[in-house]
C-alpha cells in the first residue's frame, strides 16, 4: 500500500471569537503563564496533516501550533509531502529519516521542521493502525485502558482566593492531581502555592509550572522551600538549553524537576538525562517526533531511571495519539490533561476520551481515535496564502 496524497489543514480558534471580542476575554486566558506576560496568547492553534493511502484509508497527525500554524503547514505541503507521496507505507521513523537529516544539516533540527515531521509521523502511525484494524496502542505493543493524569492549569489569577477556587474546581471535576502556574516572582508564587495547597488538602497531587520564568538563583530560592507544600514537581524553573544549570537547581530543590516540553531532538533529551538535570521528562508529541519520538523517549527514560510525563496540550488529534502512546511506552508516569479553553480539543473530536476515576480512557476503534469532525474542523480552518513555486 502506498501514500496517495497528503493534505494540510491549519487551524485557528481565537479567544476573541469564543467570547465575542478581545475586550471580553478574561485576562487569565490571554496571559496564563510566564511566557505570555508580554506577548499575549490570542487563542488555540494547530496544523493537522492527513495522510491518505491508495484505498482511501486516512491517518491524521498534528503539529504544535504556537505561535502560528502557517510555517508548519507550508513545510508539510511544500517540503515533506512531495517526497512521500507514492512511497510504500513503512516504518514512520524510517520514512522520515532523510528529512530529519536534511533539516539538521540545514541548521533546522529543532523548532517548526521538527513539529511538521511530528505531525506526519503521528498520521503515519494512525494510518498503519487503521490499515491493521487495531487501536494504535496495540500496534505499539500495549493495550487500551486508563491513562493516569493530572489537570492543568490553575493559571495566573489576581488573588489567592481566585487561585484556591480554581484549584478546587479542578478537583471537583474528578482530578486527583493538579498543576499551578507560577513564575511571577518568589514572594507572590509562594503565597499562591500555599493558598492552593490549603484549598485542595494534603491528598491531591500538586505540580508547579514556571514556564521558564525564573533565573537560576530564583529557581534555587523557591525550590528550597517547596517541601513544606508537598509539591510533586517543579517544572521548567529556568529557560531550556543549559542542562548543567538545571542540574544545579535540581541539586537544591526539595521537589522533583520536570522539563522537556520545549525540546525536540533525542540528543537534547539525552543531555538532560545524562546531566542528571531532571526527574521527569515532559515531551510534547506534536513537537518531539510524534509517536516514534515518544516511544524512543520512553526507552531513554527507562534506561536512566526517570519518568515520562508527556506535555498534554493540543487538539483532539494530539491528545488521542498521546493517550494511546502512553499505554505502550516504557517509563510512563503521568499525562497532563490541559483544561484551558480549547474548542479544537473539546468540540472537534468524533470521539471524546472519557474521564473515569482520575484517568482518561483511550479512545476505541482502529487508529488513535482522535479523528476530527469535518464540519467543526472546517469552521476553524485558517486560510493561508501559499504562493505557487512554479516559475
Amino acid at each position: 500500500m502506498k501514500i496517495a496524497r497528503i493534505d494540510v489543514v491549519p487551524l485557528e480558534a481565537t479567544f476573541a471569537r469564543q467570547y465575542g471580542g478581545i475586550d471580553k476575554v478574561p485576562p487569565q486566558l490571554l496571559r496564563p503563564a510566564a511566557h505570555f506576560r508580554k506577548i499575549v496568547r490570542a487563542g488555540q492553534y494547530a496544523t493537522l496533516a492527513f495522510v491518505r493511502a491508495e484505498d482511501g484509508t486516512t491517518g491524521v497527525g498534528e503539529a504544535f501550533g504556537l505561535p502560528h500554524p502557517g510555517p508548519t503547514a507550508m513545510l508539510i505541503e511544500r517540503v515533506i509531502a512531495p517526497g512521500l507521496i507514492g512511497l510504500p507505507i513503512g516504518e514512520p521513523a524510517q520514512m522520515l529519516a532523510e528529512y530529519s537529516e536534511y533539516f539538521a544539516a540545514m541548521g533546522h533540527g529543532r523548532g517548526m521542521p521538527a513539529e511538521a515531521m511530528s505531525a506526519i509521523d503521528m498520521a503515519l502511525w494512525d494510518l498503519k493502525a487503521k490499515l491493521a484494524g487495531k487501536p494504535l496502542c496495540e500496534l505499539l505493543g500495549g493495550t487500551p485502558g486508563p491513562v493516569r493524569l493530572y489537570a492543568s492549569p490553575v493559571p495566573f489569577l489576581p488573588t489567592l482566593d481566585a487561585s484556591a477556587e480554581a484549584a478546587k474546581a479542578l478537583v471537583a471535576q474528578g482530578y486527583k492531581a493538579i498543576k499551578l502556574k507560577v513564575g511571577r516572582g518568589a514572594g507572590i508564587d509562594l503565597d499562591h502555592i500555599e493558598a492552593v495547597r490549603a484549598a485542595i488538602g494534603p491528598d491531591i497531587g500538586l505540580m508547579l509550572d514556571v514556564n521558564c520564568g525564573y533565573d537560576e538563583a530564583t529557581a534555587i530560592e523557591v525550590g528550597k522551600k517547596l517541601s513544606r507544600h508537598s509539591v510533586t514537581w517543579f517544572e521548567e524553573p529556568i529557560p531550556p538549553g543549559d542542562p548543567a544549570a538545571l542540574a544545579r537547581v535540581r541539586a537544591k530543590s526539595t521537589a522533583q524537576i520536570a522539563a522537556g516540553e520545549n525540546e525536540f531532538a533525542m540528543h537534547d533529551f539525552a543531555a538532560l538525562a545524562e546531566a542528571k538535570a531532571v526527574d521527569v521528562l515532559m515531551p510534547n508529541i506534536s513537537r518531539a517526533g510524534g509517536v516514534s519520538g515518544m516511544m524512543a523517549l520512553g526507552r531513554l527514560c527507562a534506561k536512566h531511571g526517570i519518568k515520562l510525563g508527556p506535555h498534554g496540550v493540543g487538539t483532539c488529534v494530539a491528545v488521542s495519539a498521546a493517550l494511546h502512546t502512553c499505554r505502550a511506552m516504557e517509563g510512563f508516569g503521568i499525562y497532563e490533561a490541559n483544561r484551558l479553553l480549547n474548542p479544537l480539543r473539546d468540540e472537534m473530536p468524533r470521539q471524546k476520551p472519557v474521564l473515569a476515576d482520575g484517568a482518561l480512557l483511550t479512545p476505541t476503534g482502529p487508529g488513535h481515535g482522535g479523528d476530527p469532525r469535518p464540519d467543526v474542523m472546517d469552521s476553524y480552518r485558517l486560510s493561508i496564502s501559499i504562493a505557487s513555486s512554479a516559475a
